[in-house]
């Protein structure tokens, strides 16, 4: 581990760098949204100061209202209670921290205020609101101090409203010059992370280099093609070995002789870029050569500007290496990775890449998709009884019976064993789908004959539809599979919808 540190240092510790700077990033910015989530819940709260001192004056003039006019109502006297609790609750939250209470009814938690401003106007706040608030109390226990509460009010309640809106502006002008600062300090690790990156991306592209020209100097064919005619100036004596001509066969004519023609349009292509822009736009292709008997074979060439022999103009110098098999090898796997060896069918791979393509569609939603779970019903007794061997033979007519049954743009899958999937578009109906799963099970109970053995088998059924049953494939899978067992616990032979 050590040596692999030591060996990348280079651009290791830049993108160590960035992963620090990034995971400093994110915790700002949980700290910038904790911090804005509870500067908007103090500055509501702050707000809602300055509406309780509205109310209780509201409350303790209905009060003097209704005592003139007979009668003091009781809900009244609860809103004055009401309002009075809350404004002594919060401003002394506001000082000290503590509990308070938001205007959903949930208890929150606020701590001291710790700005300076903001402390000075809480303190004028309750040398204003302590007499008022005893005053209040009073009323409440005894309604002939009525007259005096509204003396007190008169002389409080205008100072109180201005103190409450000027603790809401510092509120709200503390909040910004936080967030200010929390933003500058994110711009510089932003500008921070950019440098690293590019530091670490500059160094391993270096390196990326370094090695490239190493490796590409060992490639199979040497080649110089002018930049003026494209002619080849020079090729290496092993273009014999690959190409069955020799070197004289290619030097001074034209890369015609070599490349097939939409190679040699690529090729041209690169060298106007190289005349303009001085350069090559990219430095590896992938080409077709043709051999003496007029076959092609694929290859790769690596390339670089360099200047010519005489050194007058500019050419290409390319490493020309045999690719063949590796390309057949890449088609074989990635038949091999799709398709179920035995039937030839699509494997559940395959299944699945189909499945959220369609799904993944604009159209989805209206494209009628829906698939359908197959199980063979007696299939485990026709393999115990004639051997695999037949069994697997059985499996491939089944497969060439239920795709006979089938449109052309519906795809039959097998995920092995004996269970088919069959992925279906541009359904009408469930109508039209319980038909075709009978027509499949009429098909599969059919006796089939293989090698003089007579094999009769049939097929439980489940089917799901997009989005009734499921939103994905897997989802849609287990829906159908479900269903499926359902028909194999009630008789076999059968059709049954997920839902």
């Amino acid at each position: 581990m050590l040596n692999v540190i030591q060996k990348y240092r280079h651009f290791l510790l830049p993108l160590v760098l960035v992963v620090i700077l990034d995971l400093t990033l994110l915790a700002m910015n949980f700290a910038i949204s904790a911090q804005l989530e509870a500067a908007s819940t103090e500055i509501n709260l702050a707000g809602r100061q300055r509406m309780l001192t509205q109310r209780i004056s509201k409350a303790v003039m209905q009060l003097h209202y209704q005592q003139e006019n007979g009668g003091v109502e009781q809900a009244t006297f609860d809103e004055l209670s009401d309002a009075n609790r809350l404004f002594a609750q919060t401003l002394r939250a506001f000082e000290n921290g503590g509990t308070a209470i938001d205007g959903s009814g949930q208890q929150i938690q606020l701590s001291p205020q710790q700005n300076r401003d903001v402390q000075s106007t809480l303190q004028q706040a309750q040398q204003h609101w302590q007499p008022l608030h005893l005053q209040l109390q009073l009323l409440l226990e005894d309604i002939d101090v009525l007259p005096a509460t509204i003396e007190q009010l008169a002389d409080s309640n205008l100072v109180l409203l201005d103190l409450m809106n000027q603790l809401t502006s510092q509120m709200e002008k503390h909040a910004r010059q936080q967030t200010y600062l929390l933003r500058g300090l994110q711009s510089i690790i932003v500008i921070l992370i950019l440098l690293s990156f590019t530091l670490a991306v500059y160094r391993l592209v270096r390196r990326d280099q370094y090695f490239s020209g190493l490796m590409e100097k060992s490639s199979d064919i040497v080649i110089g093609i002018g930049t003026r005619h494209a002619d080849i100036n020079f090729i290496s004596a092993s273009v014999k070995s690959l190409l069955n001509h020799d070197e004289t066969y290619y030097m001074g004519h034209h890369i015609s002789r070599l490349f097939d023609k939409d190679s040699c349009e690529q090729i041209h292509s690169l060298l106007q870029r190289v005349k303009v822009e001085g350069q090559l736009p990219e430095n590896r292709i992938e080409v077709h050569l043709l051999k003496a008997d007029g076959k092609q074979v694929i290859a790769e060439m690596l390339m670089q500007t360099s200047t010519s022999e005489d050194g007058r103009f500019t050419e290409i110098s390319g490493d020309i290496r045999d690719i063949s098999e590796r390309k057949q090898l890449e088609v074989t796997l990635t038949e091999m990775a799709h398709t179920d060896t035995l039937t030839g069918l699509p494997n559940r791979s395959q299944f699945q890449h189909i499945a959220e393509r369609e799904i993944s569609a604009p159209d989805a939603q209206n494209a009628g998709l829906a698939l359908m779970f197959i199980d063979l019903d007696d299939f485990k007794a026709v393999n115990d009884h004639y051997g695999h061997n037949i069994g697997d033979k059985l499996l491939v007519e089944v497969a060439i019976r239920i795709t006979a049954d089938l449109r052309a743009l519906d795809t039959v899958c097998r995920f092995g064993g004996d269970e088919f999937v069959v992925w279906f578009s541009h359904i009408r109906s469930d109508e039209h789908l319980q038909k075709i799963g009978e027509k499949i099970i009429r098909s599969l109970s059919q006796p089939i004959h293989i090698e003089g053995c007579v094999c009769h088998i049939g097929a439980s059924i489940g089917v799901a539809r997009f989005p009734i049953d499921g939103n994905d494939p897997e989802a849609m899978l287990r829906a159908a599979d479900q269903a499926m067992y359902q028909v194999k616990h009630q008789g076999k032979n059968a059709v049954a919808f997920a839902s």
